[in-house]
């Protein structure tokens, strides 16, 4: 029987504070999203050296909002420069943006390639 481990997951708004205030230091990994605008990179790049400085043992980096080569290029190469392995890729999926103007779970958008992203790096992490 293998042995199981709990799982939480938090999804913290956007920002540093509760990094600076230390609300992720007994976490196992952080995932720092990385979108292709530089204020998100800049954001993104400083939440993983706060996540450093608190001693997370495993920073991630999770490309969001992909839509096309150059989004991509541009945030792989950010984030090597800055030391944040990425370890998935969400594309830019409109359908997201209108299931949850009509409130709409994310989840319950059909054949969505987000979701299916999203979905592919939770595998990975468990």
């Amino acid at each position: 029987m293998q042995a199981t481990h709990p799982i939480t997951i938090v999804d913290m708004e956007a920002g540093l504070e509760h990094l600076s205030r230390g609300t992720a230091r007994h976490v196992d990994t952080l995932l720092v999203i990385l979108e292709p605008y530089y204020k998100a990179l800049e954001t993104a790049r400083r939440a993983a050296e706060l996540g450093r400085e608190l001693g997370v043992a495993r920073i991630l980096g999770v490309a969001n909002k992909i839509r096309d080569d150059a989004d991509a290029t541009a945030v792989r190469e950010f984030a090597k420069t800055h030391g944040i392995p990425v370890v998935a890729e969400v594309p830019l999926d409109d359908r997201i943006r209108k299931a949850d103007l009509a409130g709409q779970a994310p989840i319950d958008v059909p054949d969505s390639p987000a979701i299916a992203a999203i979905a592919a790096l939770a595998a990975t992490l468990v």
